[in-house]
């Protein structure tokens, strides 16, 4: 995980930004960015293959309306190359990295040290500036559907 000492923070009357910087060393010219394609759904049931039953049974009509937006090629690649994973483990080296840097912390909760309460895995980057958070419910939102359900 990238140190907090990498991101700079600029605040003004409506917003905080945050340059942040690269967290891998690819060139942004050489990612390729996969745009997912709509389904075809009139092609799929010539085919005999009637999936709109499934997918209505599963409410994700919603989803496949969304993947016919537009694809923002060079902000999906400014993200990717400053994400970073923010998870149980980076949870606990931040509480280490305080108690380092102040002593007096040790012991206290992470409310008590000024930090931000884990709740979840999150990627977390910066896109011009904006601080940008992905989480599993986040995703779900975006899909038009329930972070809910078994993984199997």
């Amino acid at each position: 995980m990238t140190s907090s000492s990498s991101k700079q923070v600029i605040s003004s009357s409506s917003a905080t930004l945050q340059i942040k910087s690269k967290t891998m060393a690819i060139p942004t010219e050489s990612l390729e960015v996969q745009i997912e394609s709509p389904v075809d759904f009139a092609s799929l049931n010539r085919n005999e293959m009637c999936l709109e039953t499934m997918i209505s049974a599963q409410e994700l009509f919603p989803y496949f309306h969304m993947l016919n937006g537009p694809t923002y090629v060079e902000l999906v690649k400014d993200f990717w190359v400053r994400a970073e994973v923010y998870d149980e483990e980076a949870s606990m080296n931040e509480e280490i990295q305080a108690v380092i840097s102040n002593p007096s912390l040790k012991g206290k909760t992470r409310e008590e040290m000024g930090l931000e309460t884990f709740n979840e895995t999150e990627i977390r980057s910066a896109v011009m500036g904006v601080p940008i958070t992905i989480t599993e419910e986040i995703i779900a939102k975006a899909c038009r559907t329930e972070a809910s359900g078994r993984f199997l």
